[in-house]
């Protein structure tokens, strides 16, 4: 006998954008869910974003590693403070709060219990993903999303243009037209890496002449 279908909205919206996780590299205007912090068992330092499109599909955790265990800055900091900047958010405090995340072990969403910054939560953010490549405990290659440049969503200016006030966008574009060329970003060892393009170094975002 024939299964019994109603409608399912959810589905139905589904079907149109793509289903309800980011899967694609592109351009994404939406919402911070939770951005919280970790640090692993090597020591090492991150902010994890949590993202919902205006179509909401979701993507997340999206990793910015910012310090390793000696404490010395990696590239996600930059990156954090670029995502800060865009949101106009000058600094981060932390308060335990209650979040759903993928258990692996479990292998099902349950809900954890991660320090999260205050400032970021349902902080409206444009952020370019892109496809990376990533070696799995087993030897294979694996895909997943990173971000690739955060950017204020409602102006598409990108950190160094509002930190320079820079009232025009065109960073975005010169960005996405890399991009477009780049979908993915492949492992450093593979035949078909390409560079990231350079960036202007952003002022301090932390300097008494900030714009926000």
């Amino acid at each position: 006998m024939a299964r019994t279908y109603s409608l399912n909205t959810e589905a139905a919206k589904e079907a149109n954008n793509g289903g309800k996780r980011i899967n694609e590299t592109g351009k994404y205007s939406g919402k911070i869910i939770a951005a919280f912090y970790e640090k692993n068992q090597k020591g090492t330092e991150s902010v994890n974003i949590m993202f919902v499109s205006e179509s909401g599909q979701e993507c997340g955790p999206l990793n910015l590693y910012t310090h390793n265990s000696s404490g010395e800055e990696l590239a996600g900091y930059k990156m954090l403070n670029a995502l800060m900047a865009c949101a106009k958010v000058q600094g981060l405090t932390w308060q335990d709060t209650p979040i759903d995340l993928y258990d692996y072990d479990e292998q099902k969403v349950v809900t954890k219990t991660k320090e999260c910054a205050v400032e970021l939560q349902g902080k409206r953010i444009g952020l370019v993903l892109q496809q990376e490549e990533y070696q799995k405990n087993n030897g294979d290659i694996g895909q997943r999303m990173v971000i690739a440049a955060p950017f204020e969503a409602d102006t598409e200016l990108m950190a160094v243009e509002i930190l320079s006030r820079i009232s025009q966008p065109q960073a975005l574009g010169n960005y996405m037209a890399f991009i477009a060329k780049n979908p993915v970003r492949r492992l450093k060892n593979s035949q078909a890496s390409q560079p990231a393009p350079r960036q202007a170094e952003n002022p301090d975002p932390y300097d008494d002449d900030i714009p926000f």
